[in-house]
């Protein structure tokens, strides 16, 4: 007998990494913008219910399928 998780040793085991998808790796951008864009492109997002970087995202993706 030895000290130690039983499991540890388990070689033909599936571990959750193995079965779904590994999130994608994701990057800050940060840019400076004139503060009425900035608070008109806030209200925006307000009335949208949606954060600023969830409205920056799909506006990015938006563009980039048009291309």
């Amino acid at each position: 007998m030895k000290a130690g998780r039983p499991s540890k040793d388990a070689k033909n085991t599936l571990d959750l990494s193995d079965v779904t998808n590994a999130p994608k790796k994701t990057v800050r951008v940060n840019f400076n913008i004139d503060e009425e864009k900035y608070i008109a492109l806030k209200k925006h997002a307000l009335d949208s219910r949606k954060t600023v970087t969830q409205l920056l995202t799909e506006m990015i993706e938006e563009r980039l399928v048009e291309r």
